[in-house]
C-alpha cells in the first residue's frame, strides 16, 4: 500500500488539532501523577525520618550524618511509579482509536484523505511511542524535583537516589544481580566461572521476560481498542484478569504435579544450582519470545480490524 508522507503529516495535524484538549488533559494527568507519586514518596520518607529524630531527642541524642542515607532510597517510590507508568501505557494503548467512539467520529475518520496504513501508523506512533516518551519525560521531571528536595533535606554527602536509575534497575531486574552473582552456591571464589555465567544469563533472561511481557500486555489493550471502541480498557482488563487466573491455576497444578518428578530430579543432581538457573533461563527466553510473537500478532490483527471498520456494527453501534 502506498504510504504518502504528506498525507500522513496532514492527518497528524488534523488529529492533533481536533483532539488537542484530550491530548493535553492526558499529558497533564501523566505528568501530575508521576510528580505526585514522587512527592508522596519523599514526604513519607521525610516523615519517617522526623519520627527518628524525635526519638533521638527523647533519648537525649542526635542522629549521625550517616542516618540520613537511609531516607534517600527510592525503590518503593519507583515501584509505584512503574505501576503508574504501566497504567498510563494501558490507557494510551486503549485510546488509540478514540476517533471511532461515536458514529460521527467514525464517518469523519473513515472519509479523511489518507489511507488506512497512514492513519493507523499515526495512531500507533502517537499512543505507543508518544505515550512512552511522555512517561519518560514525566519520570525525569519527577526525578529532578525528588533530587532537589532530597538535597535540601538530607544533603549531598549522603547521596541522592535517582528515580530514573531505580526505575531502570527495577524494570530490568539488575538491582539484584550482584546479590545473585555473589551467592556462595553459585560463586567461584571471585573468579568468573560457569556458575557465575549461569547467574548472569538468568538475570538477563528475567529482564528480557519482564520487558517483552510488559510490551505484550500493553498491546493487549491496543488490540482491545481495535475490537471495542467504548469501555474497551475496562473490558480488556477484566479479560486479562480472567486469563491470568486461568494460567495461574494451570501453572500451580502443573508445578504441584511435577514437584516430585522433573523438578525434584533436577534439584537432586544439581547441587550448585547451575542447571536450575539454566533451565529457568531457557524457559524465560522461550516465554519472552512467545510474548514478542504475540505482540506482533496483536499489532497485525489490530490493523486488520481497523481496515475493516464500519460506521455501525454489532460491537460498535
Amino acid at each position: 500500500m502506498d504510504f504518502n508522507k504528506n498525507r500522513f503529516a496532514n492527518f497528524a495535524r488534523y488529529d492533533l488539532t481536533i483532539n488537542k484538549t484530550f491530548f493535553r488533559n492526558i499529558a497533564f494527568v501523566t505528568l501530575a501523577g508521576a510528580i505526585g507519586i514522587a512527592m508522596l514518596g519523599f514526604m513519607l520518607r521525610y516523615d519517617i525520618y522526623r519520627d527518628v529524630v524525635t526519638n533521638y531527642a527523647e533519648w537525649g541524642g542526635a542522629p549521625s550524618p550517616s542516618d540520613f542515607s537511609h531516607y534517600t532510597h527510592n525503590y518503593i517510590t519507583t515501584f509505584y511509579l512503574l505501576g503508574f507508568t504501566a497504567l498510563m501505557m494501558a490507557i494510551f494503548a486503549g485510546c488509540w482509536a478514540h476517533n471511532l467512539r461515536n458514529k460521527q467520529g467514525r464517518i469523519t475518520e473513515l472519509t479523511l484523505p489518507a489511507n488506512n496504513l497512514e492513519k493507523f501508523t499515526w495512531h500507533a506512533l502517537l499512543t505507543l511511542v508518544g505515550g512512552f516518551l511522555l512517561c519518560i519525560v514525566s519520570l525525569l521531571l519527577a526525578d529532578g524535583l525528588n533530587a532537589l528536595l532530597t538535597l535540601m533535606m538530607f544533603g549531598a554527602e549522603n547521596g541522592v537516589g535517582s528515580l530514573t536509575r531505580s526505575a531502570f534497575e527495577v524494570f530490568t531486574f539488575t538491582m539484584t544481580s550482584n546479590d545473585l552473582i555473589n551467592l556462595p552456591s553459585i560463586s567461584t571464589n571471585g573468579d568468573i566461572g560457569t556458575e557465575d555465567i549461569a547467574a548472569v544469563n538468568f538475570i538477563r533472561s528475567a529482564s528480557f521476560l519482564i520487558i517483552t511481557s510488559a510490551i505484550a500486555e500493553t498491546l493487549c489493550f491496543f488490540f482491545g481498542n481495535a475490537v471495542k471502541y467504548k469501555y474497551n480498557i475496562i473490558l480488556t482488563y477484566i479479560a486479562l484478569q480472567i486469563l491470568g487466573t486461568i494460567l495461574s491455576v494451570g501453572f500451580f497444578i502443573f508445578t504441584a504435579a511435577s514437584a516430585d518428578t522433573a523438578f525434584g530430579a533436577l534439584a537432586e543432581v544439581d547441587a550448585d544450582g547451575e542447571d536450575v538457573a539454566n533451565f529457568f533461563t531457557y524457559s524465560f527466553y522461550a516465554i519472552g519470545s512467545v510474548a514478542l510473537l504475540l505482540s506482533a500478532a496483536l499489532i497485525w490483527k489490530s490493523y486488520h480490524l481497523y481496515t475493516r471498520a464500519q460506521i455501525t456494527s454489532a460491537l460498535n453501534k
